[in-house]
């Protein structure tokens, strides 16, 4: 569905990559409109809570933060260049789908939500030292790893991956005030 494009998935092609029977797809999804929708939803929202969960394993904010970027971006090629043709295609559906722009309203908190608790966290242990709240910056943070990441659902260079890794920890760095605790 990713790579052949959101408008251009078939039922088929969700049978074929999930093994159920075309009939059985039509039947509790009886338009290709609800199919795609539903299977966006579903790969977005399991996408985040993996991430939450993973980030829920680790005690120490700021590589909790530093997990976030990693993961987000990815040094997996084929997995980083998936997720971001994943959110892609989930956001410009979004901006023609009612019900799925709702739906992005719904993970955009969420996601927010994980980020600010991971800076709140931090502020908390004294590993950060904001000139905000901890939702302003999750919202910096946020708009950093989009912007930053958003051309890697292109083809890129192999190193292009570690060089946006590496400047959103500068940056995140720095938006956090992060101080190294003893």
């Amino acid at each position: 569905m990713i790579f052949r494009g959101y408008d251009a998935t078939r039922y088929s092609d969700v049978a074929e990559a999930s093994g159920v029977p075309v009939a059985s797809l039509q039947h509790h999804f009886p338009t290709l409109e609800v199919l795609r929708r539903e299977a966006l939803r579903n790969k977005v929202r399991a996408e985040l809570t993996s991430l939450a969960e993973q980030v829920a394993l680790i005690s120490d904010p700021w590589e909790r933060v530093y997990h976030l970027i990693v993961t987000s971006v990815s040094l997996d090629p084929a997995r980083r260049r998936g997720g971001w043709v994943l959110w892609l295609e989930y956001w410009r559906a979004a901006a023609h789908d009612p019900e799925l722009a709702e739906d992005s309203w719904e993970v955009n908190a969420l996601w927010l939500s994980l980020i600010s608790e991971c800076v709140a966290d931090g502020v908390e242990s004294g590993q950060f030292d904001l000139d905000g709240t901890p939702q302003q910056a999750a919202v910096e943070l946020h708009g950093l790893l989009d912007g930053l990441g958003i051309h890697l659902a292109v083809e890129h260079d192999p190193e292009a991956a570690a060089e946006v890794i590496s400047l959103l920890e500068r940056a995140a760095r720095r938006l956090l005030g992060r101080r190294d605790v003893t």
